[in-house]
């Protein structure tokens, strides 16, 4: 089945489902259906691989013949490429990442959530559900994601959980993307670190023993899955964010055990924590680009599941950069960086934090007197993202263009001196960063490679060049192309 043949072509704000954004990507040349059979291991990572390489126009790809799983349908490289993301924001394909970056930052605020409810007999995930002889292994496709996996894993669920004390508060309600184990058929863990909403809830539930249910989506929304991975405040509702920045409707429903999740979502996963058991759990590729270690992990019992007729699994690879998670997340991370620094510092320009989800960012700001970047910078480490992500941060002054790494070396070779880099060291940090000493805990590398002010010695430093830019040039630069394109014909 091609992918064309779900659905019909539909423009970005009418998108209700995955099977509406595949059918937008397809008629774009931003999808297509793998033509030949494939072995779940490693012919699925290896096309997925090969088409994250061009993280500009890389498409989604869809595999409807894997060996072993007959009839079973798997998406990947969805949200692969900027083309993709930008289709899906209603830009055209190739549109660069500082203008998406833009946009996002322009929808921050400026429009209300659109949430509309659909019954659980008109929501089409409900078309099938499954309470008895579980077996996730008869519905998902499932592989390792990466060769030295401990074993096979979903790395792209958008997971519902209410607050154990509040469960009627809807903006309590998280919905986050973590990384799940399958352990056995009816038996997983799921990893959140307690700086996670996920993991603040678990700890609550378990220190005052209260049940912990949790629904896990599967092939959702395109905006779900780009949205629910942004740094929101804990009260702030994932699925209002997402219908606010798409400026569009979402429809929910309500799952068999009391969540609210999307009603066109392709599969979703009721389960239920047991409280106080551990099981171990890794290693997983992630995304510093490295295995994780083996740890214990809270264990979840699934309880039923529900899915739509001919459901498609979505998974992400994701591993050693530049991989569909760094794309997916990388502006989602930026985004509210910025809007925290501008709310404070308007002298704030742009925030690039693409790397590895923020583990590298750049920040240019027009510098207000000596030393502000510095302080600019300490002010992004408080943000809830900073905490625990932003381990080395550059600072380069507004007209350095962040997202050109040619410029931001610039800068660095010839602004940064001895005195403009801080170590904060033996601060918290994610625990998964390979460069640690001990998981949990790292440093935060500050480098100040914006123009010196009075009173700082170099602040009377050589003239810089400024070379011509703004739209002559971009004409020349357009007509220097047509005329190659020309003589290579």
């Amino acid at each position: 089945m091609s992918v064309q043949a779900i659905e019909p072509a539909m423009s970005p704000d009418r998108i209700e489902s995955l099977r509406d954004f595949l059918a937008l990507l397809k008629a774009h040349g931003q999808a297509i259906t793998w033509p030949e059979s494939v072995l779940p291991e490693p012919d699925v990572r290896n096309v997925v691989v090969a088409a994250g390489r061009d993280n500009m126009y890389g498409p989604a790809i869809l595999f409807d013949r894997i060996r072993g799983y007959p009839g079973k349908r798997l998406a990947v490289g969805v949200h692969g490429s900027f083309s993709n993301l930008a289709l899906l924001l209603g830009h055209p394909k190739g549109t660069p990442i500082r203008e998406l970056f833009f946009d996002i930052v322009g929808r921050w605020g400026t429009s209300k959530a659109d949430l509309r409810r659909l019954s659980a007999r008109e929501a089409p995930v409900h078309q099938n559900r499954i309470e008895k002889d579980i077996n996730l292994y008869d519905v998902l496709p499932l592989y390792r994601v990466n060769e030295y996996d401990g074993g096979f894993y979903i790395g792209k669920a958008n997971v519902v959980s209410r607050d154990p004390h509040e469960p009627e508060n809807f903006e309590k309600q998280n919905v986050g993307i973590y990384r799940i184990q399958v352990h056995g058929p009816d038996l997983i863990t799921l990893l959140s670190v307690p700086s996670h909403d996920m993991g603040r809830q678990i700890m609550a539930a378990e220190r005052d023993n209260i049940p912990f249910r949790i629904a896990i989506m599967l092939g959702n929304h395109p905006a779900m899955a780009m949205f629910a991975a942004t740094p929101v405040g804990y009260d702030e509702s994932e699925f209002a964010y997402a219908s606010e920045m798409m400026g569009a409707p979402i429809s929910l429903t309500e799952s068999g055990n009391g969540m609210d999740i999307l009603a066109h979502s392709e599969i979703v996963i009721e389960a239920e924590l047991i409280q106080g058991e551990r099981l171990l759990e890794g290693p997983f590729g992630e995304f510093p680009g490295s295995y994780s270690g083996v740890r214990k992990v809270p264990a979840f019992r699934v309880t039923a599941i529900s899915h739509r007729d001919d459901p498609i699994f979505e998974n992400i690879y994701i591993g050693r950069g530049w991989t569909e998670h760094d794309t997916l997340i990388g502006l989602n991370t930026s985004a509210p960086i910025y809007a925290k620094l501008k709310s404070d510092f308007p002298e704030v320009a742009a925030v690039n934090a693409l790397y590895q989800h923020g583990l590298t960012g750049i920040i240019a700001v027009k510098n207000r007197f000596a030393g502000f970047a510095k302080s600019v910078a300490l002010r992004a480490l408080g943000t809830p993202h900073g905490l625990m992500y932003l381990k080395n941060l550059i600072l380069v002054d507004a007209e350095i263009d962040p997202f050109d790494l040619n410029q931001v070396m610039w800068a660095l070779s010839v602004r940064t001196r001895a005195e403009d880099v801080m170590v904060l060291d033996n601060m918290a940090m994610v625990p998964i960063d390979p460069a640690a000493r001990v998981q949990g805990k790292g440093h935060h590398l500050i480098i100040d490679a914006t123009t010196p002010l009075p009173p700082d010695v170099g602040a009377e430093a050589p003239r810089i060049v400024s070379p011509p830019t703004g739209e002559e040039i971009d004409r020349l630069a357009q007509k220097i192309q047509q005329l190659q394109a020309g003589e290579g014909q």
